[in-house]
């Protein structure tokens, strides 16, 4: 069960909170209303996160997580999603989808304009996504 895991917490801001488990990083989004600088800044942190611990896999939970706003979608798959790429050899994103619909709509937009090295895919559950990222 991914909730019984051990994890090593690496950061934590209104937007997120990012934990190190099982081989990959954990991005627990909250249902806090952010900026646009807060949420790039959330970004920046997991980038880091990946070089410290050496994985390019990310478990990223959108149950309450706000809308992604359209200038960030676009900083996100023209700069960030590449740069983590090339800088950190980010392969795998799994997303445990927004209970939101059209929080939903946004991830699955940015999943579509992803790289080919990036395998991003959308999850019911937790269980789903870590037996994804851990297979």
């Amino acid at each position: 069960m991914p909730n019984s895991l051990p994890k090593s917490f690496y950061f934590q801001n209104p937007a997120i909170t990012i934990y190190h488990t099982a081989g990959y990083l954990r991005l627990d989004w909250s249902g806090a209303r952010t900026t646009e600088d807060e949420l790039r800044g959330a970004y920046q942190q997991v980038l880091l996160a990946m070089k410290h611990y050496r994985t390019g896999k990310t478990l990223s939970y959108h149950g309450l997580r706000q809308l992604i706003p359209l200038p960030v979608q676009h900083w996100l798959t023209q700069e960030w999603i590449p740069r983590a790429v090339h800088e950190a050899g980010y392969s795998q994103c799994a997303v445990v989808e927004s209970q939101s619909a059209l929080g939903r709509l946004a991830s699955q937009a940015v999943g579509q304009q992803t790289p080919a090295q990036l395998d991003f895919r959308h999850f019911a559950t937790l269980a789903e996504a870590h037996a994804w990222l851990s297979a």
